[in-house]
């Protein structure tokens, strides 16, 4: 899944555990699955005349859980009156897609849950998650108050263009830095890297060498896995090359393209030395220190805050050509049920979640998807201090590197460490296979999926 299929949000997912944040039908003897009754509808806000429990599934256990857990149980205290409750559970992200469908076979899937989008057409072919416009339309969420962008993310065009998720959050991917490190270099802080030449200028003032060793990275890397995945991707973009076309008909669009950004990164560990393939969970290695500039996503941020770490946000370079960083967007997806009547309030319980994300995008992680809560004349100074999160708001407007929306789409994800384009590229990185075979294999495999629609 998002926030995706990744391993690299896992601070502390690896020992996520189940969560009940309220038993709230024990004492009224009701169970899970009660009869719900029609909803009062008013203000956004609803009663139900019998007790109804929304059960509902997250991966998210880093910093950003901490706070979706506040959302929950926000919601809660404000329904605590009107019959209705959500209980959350905590799922490990790698073993959510699976849960899922055992729980949607055996009639007991949970009523909502997290997805990224353009990752989930295979559940949307396979009914999985339910088609979302009907549901939208009789709950009153205003669809004309969410970004055009976050719109079109949510549908999937060869499943009746139906949104399959409500947009709950928006993500890129762009450079942190350690302050201390700026000022110990000699670098000004007002004028971060924006091109090529600035950012290898800033890596190599930055890296710390013993001999050929690396044991500080100028640009945070790691030897395998979703980093040098994810930054090929966005070099390779910029660059011009393209993983599928615009009509998903080719694969691999300028191969040569792709070679050539595949090049780039090796030299980071090669031939420029500003990064080093020791480095395994580069999280840590960032927080304490060991790395100066580190690509991320804004999940990383309320984790770091808390560290005290003394550090800041910039837009993504332009080291290809086209400035571009990758794109992910979260969003609350409903689960089929043998009980249709449990959407619609499972709907409004969504609606109010978008509604009152406030919290959730300016501490939380991302960028509102929603208009109105941009324009909120304090949505820059509260949360996380802009300087911090600023890059990730503002960046949305180049994070243009989206998910390619058919069945076998997680093949194409550049944010993986675990698909067949982290582990085609694992070779590359490890010097045991050259790009131009790593690029063969790539289109050859993406060309097959983009056939099988």
């Amino acid at each position: 899944m998002g926030a995706a299929n990744s391993e690299e949000r896992k601070m502390t997912r690896q020992n996520a555990t189940p969560l009940n944040r309220r038993k709230f039908l024990k004492q009224s003897g009701a169970a899970a699955g009660a009869v719900l009754a029609t909803p009062l509808l008013g203000s956004h806000v609803f009663a139900y005349s019998k007790p109804i429990e929304l059960v509902h599934w997250s991966w998210l256990a880093a910093s950003d859980g901490e706070v979706w857990g506040q959302m929950i149980q926000n919601f809660n205290d404000a329904h605590k009156d009107k019959n209705i409750q959500i209980r959350m559970e905590l799922v490990p992200e790698e073993q959510y897609t699976t849960k899922v469908l055992t729980a949607v076979a055996t009639g007991q899937a949970p009523d909502f849950g997290w997805g990224t989008a353009g990752k989930e057409a295979q559940l949307a072919k396979d009914q999985v998650i339910v088609p979302l416009d009907d549901l939208i339309a009789k709950s009153g969420l205003d669809l004309a108050d969410f970004s055009a962008a976050s719109v079109q993310a949510a549908r999937y065009p060869n499943y009746g263009n139906q949104m399959y998720m409500v947009p709950m959050d928006l993500m890129s991917l762009q450079p942190l830095v350690n302050l201390d490190h700026v000022t110990e270099a000699g670098l000004d802080a007002t004028k971060m890297p924006t091109d090529e030449a600035s950012l290898m200028e800033w890596a190599n003032a930055m890296t710390k060498r013993d001999g050929d060793k690396v044991t500080r990275s100028g640009i945070m890397m790691t030897g395998s896995g979703v980093q040098p995945t994810v930054t090929w991707g966005i070099v390779a973009e910029q660059m011009g090359f393209l993983r599928a076309s615009a009509d998903l008909k080719t694969a691999a669009v300028n191969p040569e393209l792709g070679i050539k950004a595949m090049e780039w990164v090796l030299g980071l560990f090669d031939t420029a030395k500003v990064s080093t393939r020791d480095v395994t969970d580069r999280y840590k290695a960032f927080g304490v220190g060991q790395g100066s500039i580190f690509w991320t996503g804004p999940w990383t941020l309320s984790g770091y805050m808390k560290q005290n770490l003394n550090f800041g946000s910039f837009d993504m370079p332009n080291i290809g050509g086209t400035k571009k960083t990758y794109f992910e967007m979260g969003g609350l997806e409903l689960y089929t049920q043998t009980d249709t009547a449990r959407y619609e309030a499972t709907m409004e319980a969504i609606k109010w979640l978008s509604d009152n994300s406030y919290l959730w995008t300016t501490v939380g992680r991302g960028a509102a998807p929603r208009k109105s809560i941009l324009a909120q004349p304090d949505y820059k100074t509260a949360g996380i201090p802009w300087d911090k999160r600023g890059a990730f708001i503002d960046g949305m407007d180049f994070a243009t590197i989206y998910e390619v929306p058919v069945l076998d789409g997680p093949e194409f994800t550049i944010y993986s460490g675990g698909n067949f384009l982290a582990t085609t590229l694992e070779g590359v990185w490890a010097g045991k296979t050259k790009p131009a075979e790593a690029m063969a294999s790539l289109q050859e495999r993406w060309q097959a999926a983009l056939d099988k629609g």
